[in-house]
């Protein structure tokens, strides 16, 4: 059996072969990231007496750069394992390789293979990596519509803080963006007319402003605290960041009608999307049961245990203590940032629509616990009892889980 190590980069592979005894059958081999080079390898290793049938090839899940050819080497019949990085990097110094160059890293990498203590990354489906990438990318963007969000109040706050007393306290509806758009700020406003701004909203269907309401914007823009200092900078800052937000939003929402999707194209009983009887579980929706599944695969079967799903996810305390210094308690936020946050909200939501979940929502708080940390704790055994419902297939049964109930 040969054993071939690879370690993958942006541009230049570094391939390393050992045979049964951990020799190198030949001087590595360094290829680039295309086809033609990829063709080349099996060409030498087909020199070698290398083949699918007498190999085992492996590399680090490094980024994403090692799809491609993880793709190429299974397509033409060789067994490739996927190496989580943290793995050979312990293997790394258990060899005492204190030298770290890509040969040495696909050293490590076939010599981990030929011990057999590897374990193989989990590698999803392609439904399954498509809602991953839809739900990590929504993630992102969610988190940077807040931020722009945020920006844009804070600037308003400066530039019309009178905003809230107005038509316009919610600034990120299509009329009051239309509106601010035209006018950023409270000095623009205060020379408005009222029939242009009746113009921009007459013209936006289910728009609710009627003349008083307009009257009273620029009234209140008239008599405004601001300055009027820098407001043409200023207006224009504020309209580029309700562009952004605009564009945010709709980008999120192509995002959910996709994820929608996925999860509404079976239209008989057999064809239901794997992990369907999570939604019978009062409070999960299309996009936590889209996270779910990203993270832990079509039947759960990545993680045997709700302990390793929990540790793997990163809701556990990191705890340090070292002489008379103690610190607080903090989560460890390892592991999915965007699972996390999706069995958060859904915590949040299982308080309205869940009983359970409330119950023992409320059973933490009354231990103690701050409403953060019980909602924390709803997440946990949310993911404990998500893990469970798709190693069974059963739908959700609150007497099974909850003793109580």
């Amino acid at each position: 059996m040969f054993y071939l190590g690879i370690d993958v980069a942006k541009n230049t592979h570094r391939l390393v072969m050992l045979d049964n005894d951990g020799e190198r059958v030949s001087k590595g081999i360094s290829f680039q990231n295309s086809t033609a080079d990829f063709q080349n390898v099996l060409n030498k290793l087909k020199e070698l007496s290398i083949s699918s049938t007498n190999s085992i090839s492996g590399l680090e899940a490094t980024g994403n750069h090692w799809e491609n050819l993880y793709c190429f080497l299974t397509d033409n019949g060789f067994k490739t394992i996927l190496l989580n990085p943290h793995q050979t990097n312990k293997f790394r110094e258990a060899l005492r390789k204190k030298a770290k160059t890509d040969d040495i890293d696909a050293f490590v990498i076939a010599g981990l293979l030929r011990s057999n203590e590897y374990a193989s990354s989990y590698i999803p489906e392609d439904k399954i990596q498509t809602l991953r990438d839809f739900t990590k990318l929504r993630y992102e963007l969610v988190k940077d519509h807040k931020n722009y969000q945020r920006q844009a109040l804070s600037l308003l706050n400066l530039i019309f803080p009178e905003y809230t007393q107005t038509g316009l306290k919610n600034p990120f509806t299509i009329s009051s963006t239309a509106i601010f758009k035209a006018f950023p700020t409270a000095k623009h406003l205060s020379k408005a007319l009222p029939k242009h701004i009746e113009k921009i909203v007459r013209s936006i269907k289910g728009n609710n402003f009627n003349i008083k309401e307009i009257e009273n914007l620029i009234s209140t823009a008239k008599t405004s605290v601001y300055s009027g200092r820098c407001h043409e900078s200023r207006g224009l800052t504020l309209n580029i960041l309700l562009g952004q937000v605009e564009n945010f939003n709709k980008s999120i929402h192509q995002l959910d009608e996709q994820i929608d999707q996925i999860f509404s194209s079976g239209s008989n009983d057999s064809d239901n999307f794997p992990g369907s009887n999570l939604l019978t579980i009062p409070g999960v929706g299309h996009k936590t049961l889209a996270a779910i599944l990203s993270c832990v695969g079509e039947s759960g079967s990545t993680f045997s245990t709700g302990t390793k799903l929990i540790g793997h996810i990163g809701f556990f305390p990191q705890i340090y203590e070292s002489g008379e210094t103690r610190t607080a308690n903090r989560l460890s936020k390892r592991g999915p940032a965007y699972l996390r946050h999706a069995l958060y909200m859904a915590s949040v939501a299982c308080l309205k629509h869940n009983p359970q979940l409330r119950t023992l929502y409320h059973k933490k708080v009354s231990q103690g616990k701050k409403p953060k940390q019980a909602l924390i704790c709803v997440a946990k055994k949310l993911a404990h009892i998500c893990l469970s419902m798709l190693h069974t297939g059963e739908e959700y049964n609150p007497v099974r889980v909850f003793s109580y109930a």
